[in-house]
């Protein structure tokens, strides 16, 4: 069985698609349908897109609405889901404190507590309101949706669908190095090989695997404090490294975002409401050592430690 690789620029990041497949030129033809079906989804989501389904829906005023596509529509319902789940770490409306304690490089401002409360009032999900009709209204202005920390995973979720209606038994799919799903069965190979390293220092490896039939999402500060904690009304600091290793890409990015924040006792309770979720954490040091990791839940594959 030949493998073949594609790659595509979307959503700020390099999308990546590797399948067990005989003809390549049927390879081709899926990769192709399915980097357009990211590319739409990119549209529909993206906060950045003035069109956007999310930006249409920040933009609302009170008593508006704005009918959402099925796809948005499905991400903000999961989203609150997911809210629930996880005490309200994982929360898609956190945009307005984001943006009161976040320049665009990602550096922190100094914003007053008054401004401060002001956008907690305003990164409460229950000012999303979703009507059975696919709309959606808000109950406060300046409401900021953002689902960066969810729309790479669910478009890998949904590629995954496509590559399984058109019968592929065998392949990787990710985006960038946060969002993973692969899939495979005996007859193709045991697994796709993965390595985590430590997020403080990327030369360092600290476990390698083999993925299969499940997806990691992964979070961490490397790229600058951009994980709000809603209840601390502020941005997140420890540098810890998180890995979540469960079914759903969209379920393992939001689940590894929540833990960037929760404390462990926490963490444990939202796992045991899991099926088949585990996760890896690696606390800040610029040299990990076993004693930093943390392993809690089921990882679902054999994890092979490369520290002495």
């Amino acid at each position: 069985m030949n493998k073949y690789r594609f790659s595509h620029r979307a959503m700020a990041t390099v999308f990546e698609l590797i399948i067990n497949c005989p003809d390549q030129e049927y390879s081709e033809g899926m990769a192709g349908e399915i980097w357009k079906r990211i590319d739409i989804l990119e549209n529909e989501l993206s906060r950045y897109n003035p069109n956007s389904d999310i930006s249409k829906i920040n933009s609302l005023k009170i008593g508006e609405r704005t009918t959402l596509s099925e796809h948005s529509f499905n991400c903000l319902e999961y989203s609150q889901t997911l809210y629930d789940l996880t005490d309200g770490a994982f929360n898609i409306a956190s945009g307005a404190l984001y943006n009161c304690w976040l320049n665009p490089d990602k550096s922190l401002k100094n914003p007053t507590t008054a401004e401060i409360e002001l956008a907690a009032q305003k990164s409460d999900i229950s000012n999303i309101i979703l009507y059975d009709d696919y709309s959606v209204g808000i109950k406060k202005e300046g409401t900021v949706i953002d689902l960066g920390a969810f729309g790479k995973g669910y478009s890998i979720d949904v590629a995954y669908e496509m590559l399984k209606y058109w019968g592929i038994e065998s392949a990787f799919l990710s985006a960038g190095q946060s969002s993973i799903r692969a899939f495979s069965n005996n007859n193709y190979s045991e697994g796709w090989d993965i390595s985590i390293s430590n997020q403080n220092n990327y030369d360092q490896k600290v476990y390698n695997c083999k993925l299969r039939n499940m997806s990691i999402g992964s979070s961490g500060l490397s790229k600058g404090n951009h994980i709000i904690d809603t209840k601390k009304m502020k941005p997140v600091e420890e540098k810890r490294g998180v890995w979540v290793f469960t079914g759903s890409a969209a379920e393992a990015d939001a689940l590894s975002t929540a833990f960037m924040i929760l404390d462990y006792d926490l963490i444990k309770t939202i796992l045991k409401c899991l099926e088949n979720t585990g996760v890896i954490i690696i606390e800040p040091n610029q040299v990990t050592k076993v004693s930093d990791i943390v392993m809690l839940g089921e990882i679902g594959c054999d994890m092979n430690l490369l520290l002495a």
